[in-house]
């Protein structure tokens, strides 16, 4: 679909009509809509943007009519502009860079509607992505894989088996251009095998993880009154999402050997802000694996700590926990258990 140009605006789809209205009310409101938008609805019209090389004025007359009814003459000489270079200038505008660059590098020339298997299997999980590209000729999992982002491509290809992945992998990074046609005949095809294979049962959505990645974003206060609540609706889950989330408080957990392994790790300004709000347990803990000038140096200076924002020693105590998930996700550190024994 390289111009829309053949089309009647009765034969366009919803989609291209509103790639075709957003560049005509031009690139700085055309961001500010882009803004408002969830990533999957800049993905799906930007791909038919991308596709736009001119439209008639009679077009985007109509397509103006449909949207603002009140208004009786069209937008002269058309848009002249490229669809492609109108999208990249707009979404740098809409959104941050990196973003906008992720975007842009999945946009392709669409089909003839929406929601194509190209589309589809973005939503899917990487397990079942892999599945249904096991039964899929390798050229034709590089081309899908190529459509996804980084992250997914990569979770997809270690569900793959081996051979498998590894025969995608070469293909994938020998791949260059691909015709729209191609394109477009893939992503029909897999929207029909979707349809009749039901490889689709829905999406999967939130989950332990997910829970415990958004209360990770809360304030203590927040978090313990939440935990307390779910106490009394689920105590096991309760319990199962404090065993994932891990506090400062939580450095109770670790034994000496952890704790001196986490305090050699530590910023000494981050420890020092973190003790600010911290609980007497665990400053005496901290302060009983220093040695007795460290442990008397780092109470002068918490003496002399003046009033802080809430925020920054909040902050500081994150920080403490991530070196202490860090060097558990190395191996060095088991929490509760203390360091791993080392050969």
């Amino acid at each position: 679909m390289g111009t829309m140009n053949p089309k009647t605006n009765q034969k366009l789809t919803g989609p291209e009509k509103a790639a075709i209205f957003l560049m005509a009310m031009g690139e700085e409101q055309a961001a500010k809509i882009l803004a408002q938008m969830d990533e999957r609805e800049i993905q799906s019209i930007g791909n038919y943007i991308s596709a736009v090389s001119d439209v008639e004025t009679s077009t985007v007359d109509q397509i103006t009519r449909e949207f603002f009814t009140n208004i009786t003459s069209g937008i002269g000489g058309g848009l002249g502009v490229s669809g492609l270079d109108f999208l990249k200038s707009t979404l740098l505008q809409a959104l941050p860079a990196d973003k906008a660059t992720e975007i842009l590098n999945n946009v392709t020339l669409p089909g003839e509607d929406l929601g194509g298997g190209l589309d589809t299997i973005r939503m899917l999980e990487p397990k079942v992505i892999a599945q249904f590209l096991s039964n899929e000729h390798p050229q034709t999992a590089a081309i899908v894989m190529a459509h996804m982002d980084s992250a997914l491509a990569s979770a997809t290809l270690k569900e793959m088996k081996e051979e498998f992945r590894t025969e995608v992998i070469y293909r994938l990074a020998t791949l260059e251009r691909v015709s729209p046609q191609v394109i477009r005949d893939l992503d029909e095809a897999l929207q029909s095998e979707f349809r009749t294979s039901g490889a689709i049962s829905g999406s999967k959505m939130g989950g332990l993880d997910t829970a415990v990645t958004v209360i990770s974003e809360l304030d203590r206060a927040t978090e313990t009154s939440l935990l307390s609540n779910l106490d009394e609706i689920d105590p096991d889950l309760a319990n199962e999402i404090r065993n994932l989330r891990f506090t400062y408080e939580d450095i109770l957990k670790l034994d000496d050997n952890g704790l001196q392994m986490v305090l050699k790790e530590v910023q000494s300004e981050d420890l020092l802000m973190s003790l600010k709000t911290a609980s007497d347990e665990v400053k005496n803990k901290i302060y009983s694996n220093m040695s007795d000038r460290a442990a008397n140096m780092l109470k002068e200076d918490l003496d002399a700590l003046g009033p802080t924002k809430v925020s920054e020693v909040e902050r500081a105590q994150q920080k403490v926990v991530q070196v202490i998930k860090r060097l558990e996700e190395e191996g060095k550190l088991a929490i509760g258990g203390g360091a791993e024994e080392l050969v």
